[in-house]
């Protein structure tokens, strides 16, 4: 199961502005929200089973969105959040109040059924919202690609999802070789972390799937999982969020003259 809270959190003195930097901090916050327990396990290696992130800024209030990958960190995460009113950020020396609450729940299996038994578009946009990086032989990555990108969301779905699997090295050949970036707009940034600033991207990047029909079911699955999972590294510091971006007026025409091209 896979959850999503957004919370408006509103702060008193404006002349505090924050930036998306602010997300580290609201990682601790909601690591103070814990149980000791689940706090260590959480402090282990490897793959976090929730995202968190700070959208939506401005000289007043903010949204705090969490997304949890199964029902148990939904449990041990979300629902006490659910419970308080007020966040106060030791650092900052602010108060936050909840001013409201959305939440909502989806399965894994509904997710296969609205998107891998259903035809998908070949053409889809991807809205980096929060700085985005990946890590590639030691070394910070941040400029997108097809095979970073799809490794990422693959090892996140296996590790979650319960009933399928879909990652393995065939697959991920079949979606580099299928799969082009086709346009960009995007911007380099900075992410602070505990003294840190790293190398990251944010913006949009349109991509094209060729191939059978199926493939590109599975490739639009996997980044409608990629909007509550994040992509690439710390995604539960407040990096890689995305949306997929719909209703593009060209996305038909665009497939077509892509369908055209590709045939000649």
């Amino acid at each position: 199961m896979i959850t999503e809270l957004k919370l408006k959190l509103s702060y008193a003195d404006p002349s505090k502005s924050f930036d998306y930097n602010i997300a580290s901090t609201m990682h601790g916050v909601l690591m103070e929200h814990l149980e000791s327990d689940y706090q260590d396990y959480m402090h282990r290696d490897g793959l976090r089973p929730y995202t968190q992130a700070v959208l939506q800024m401005d000289s007043q209030s903010f949204l705090w969105r969490i997304c949890t990958l199964t029902k148990e960190a939904e449990e041990k995460i979300i629902q006490p959040l659910l419970q308080k009113e007020n966040f106060f950020l030791k650092y900052k020396d602010q108060e936050l109040r909840a001013e409201s609450r959305e939440l909502r729940s989806i399965s894994y299996e509904s997710l296969i059924s609205d998107y891998y038994f259903e035809k998908q578009p070949r053409v889809f946009h991807m809205e980096f919202m929060t700085p985005t990086a990946f890590k590639s032989h030691g070394e910070y990555v941040f400029m997108p690609s097809v095979r970073l990108i799809f490794q990422s969301l693959m090892r996140k779905y296996d590790a979650f999802s319960t009933d399928t699997a879909i990652g393995n090295d065939e697959i991920l050949e079949q979606i580099e070789n299928n799969v082009r970036i086709t346009g960009y707009r995007l911007r380099s940034v900075k992410f602070s972390l505990e003294g840190i600033r790293v190398p990251a991207f944010m913006g949009t990047i349109t991509m094209y799937i060729k191939g059978p029909q199926q493939l590109v079911n599975l490739i639009r699955m996997m980044a409608e999982f990629g909007q509550y999972s994040g992509v690439g590294i710390k995604t539960s510091l407040g990096m890689g969020t995305y949306k997929i971006k719909k209703g593009f007026k060209n996305d038909k025409r665009s497939s077509q003259n892509r369908s055209r091209s590709t045939a000649s």
